[in-house]
Parts: C-alpha cells; structure tokens; sequence
C-alpha cells in the first residue's frame, strides 16, 4: 500500500499473492518496486496498479529491496547469501553479490553510493559505482542490521538478540557507544541526510530516533543551563 505522508489517506494497494516483506520507490514516486516470501522482486506503476512486472526470482524469500539514486539501480537481498543489483529498465541483474553468512538486511547511504549488509554476525559494505568490498567484519554478537552515515565516518548495528542499538567507527571498526530502548529485534535503520540523526525500526512496532552526536543541540534536543 502507498499512503499520503501528510493525510495518512491510503492512495492505492498492489495485491501480491505472498507476504510482502519489503518495498521502495524505484526513482520516481510513481514506480514502486516490492519483495517477499514468494521470491520475486516486482515493479509496480501506480497509474496501473493491478499491473506488475517480475524483475527478478531468488532462490529464497526476498528481504530487503533498496533503490539506488546515484546509479538507478535496484538492489535486492534474500534470506540466503545473495544480493542481486538489477537495472529495471531491461530488466535484468547485471551484477550479483555474495554475502558470508545468511542476510539479515541491507541499507544504502543517503547518496546511495554506498551498500552495506548485516550478515550473520559479519558486517559488510561495498562501493556501489565499483562493486568494491570496502568493509567487513566480524562481531560477537547476531546483527540484524547495518547503516552508515553520509560522511562515511560511522556504522550504527542492531543486535538481533541483545536488542541494543551500537555505533562504531567506520574506519577503525571500533565501538563507540551503546544505546538500548527497543523491546524487539531492530529491523532497519537510517541516517538523515546531514548525518546528525539516525532512526530505527524495531519489531516492537516503534521506530526512535537517535542523536549521532549526543549532547549537542539539533531539532527538538535542546541543552539545558544549569
């Protein structure tokens, strides 16, 4: 479904015959492409919407779809080990990529230049004009998702069991700090476009958002004098 961000009014609905685990824009607000249990990965037009095509079909159920602005392309990750790159203008996967450990989810940055992937308890990320691994390693604990903020200086992990949120250094891979508050596995994550504010979606069905930098006056945070 697609819904008006200011009314909440439901605009129009695609039927899919499976559950539906993922969706995303595809370049325009008109194009609305979709994964799920049934393995395909789907554009939709939203002047059509009981129209569909059928862009990809994994081995296994589809986790995460994410467009990609920079170089308009479609990346599709299942529950296995495989991420497709897919230009949807064909449409056909030109480039595949393979994760370590089975996928948990993948996020672009906000200039979708760059890909990153938690797998398992490996945390990876590629260039995407290069196709490049840029990062990856391990940790000791199941994470269940990996972002990295615009200036490429910080990657905010959730753990899939311990339900904390954590930021490391990007360069050193360090951890940073440890943040809690969800009360269920945190399923995705983002960083605004300038990097001060990240958000997280969790399965106990709220989404927080987070300070980069905490203690620093932005948006609603204000210091207090005492």
């Amino acid at each position: 479904k697609v819904w008006n961000a200011i009314s909440g009014q439901e605009l129009v609905s695609f039927l899919h015959n499976n559950i539906v685990k993922c969706a995303d824009f595809a370049g325009s607000d008109e194009l609305v492409i979709t994964g799920g249990q049934d393995k395909a990965v789907r554009i939709f037009d939203v002047n059509r919407p009981d129209v569909s095509t059928t862009v990809v079909t994994h081995a296994a159920s589809v986790r995460s779809v994410k467009w990609s602005s920079h170089r308009n392309v479609a990346i599709s990750a299942d529950t296995g080990r495989q991420i497709n790159i897919i230009d949807v203008r064909a449409p056909s996967v030109v480039k595949t990529l393979e994760a370590p450990e089975n996928i948990a989810s993948i996020s672009l940055t906000s200039d979708g230049r760059m890909l990153s992937c938690a797998a398992g308890r490996r945390i990876l990320a590629w260039n995407i004009d290069s196709f490049d691994l840029v990062k990856d390693f391990a940790v000791d604990y199941d994470v269940s998702v990996a972002a990295i903020n615009p200036a490429r200086t910080r990657i905010v992990v959730g753990g899939r069991s311990d339900l904390l949120i954590r930021s490391c250094d990007f360069e050193s891979e360090k951890q940073i700090a440890t943040h809690k508050g969800h009360h269920g596995p945190v399923h995705d994550a983002c960083f605004s476009p300038d990097g001060h504010v990240y958000a997280t979606g969790s399965e106990d069905g709220t989404v927080r958002l987070w300070q980069a930098n905490p203690g620093s006056e932005y948006g609603l945070w204000k210091t207090r004098k005492i």
